[in-house]
């Protein structure tokens, strides 16, 4: 195969990689793994305002239950996910200080 005929050929590929390949737009004020699953969670609930009261939250219970809870709420057929999702978060918050205590 001539020089001429490959560089072709990449340019083809290049062209259909790009067009093909779409890289979704980074949000700058994503900084950490917990403000990515706060923004992925009050984003799905359609609450994305609150996200704020969301990062409180997870912050308090941590990433790994938010997840959970999330996971378990998300393919349900309730109204207001966000409020089951707050209500699950405060569950397990006086689950955890009953133990304690």
């Amino acid at each position: 195969m001539s020089s001429k005929a490959s560089n072709t050929t990449m340019e083809n590929i290049n062209k259909i990689l790009k067009n093909t390949i779409v890289s979704k737009p980074r949000n700058a004020n994503i900084h950490s793994d917990i403000h990515y699953w706060t923004d992925v969670i009050s984003s799905t609930f359609g609450e994305r305002k609150r996200f704020a009261m969301y990062l409180g939250t997870i912050k308090r219970i941590g990433v790994t239950e938010a997840k959970k809870i999330f996971n378990e709420i998300k393919d349900s057929k309730v109204d207001s996910p966000g409020k089951l999702f707050f209500w699950k978060c405060k569950q397990l918050g006086v689950d955890k200080k009953g133990k304690k205590g």
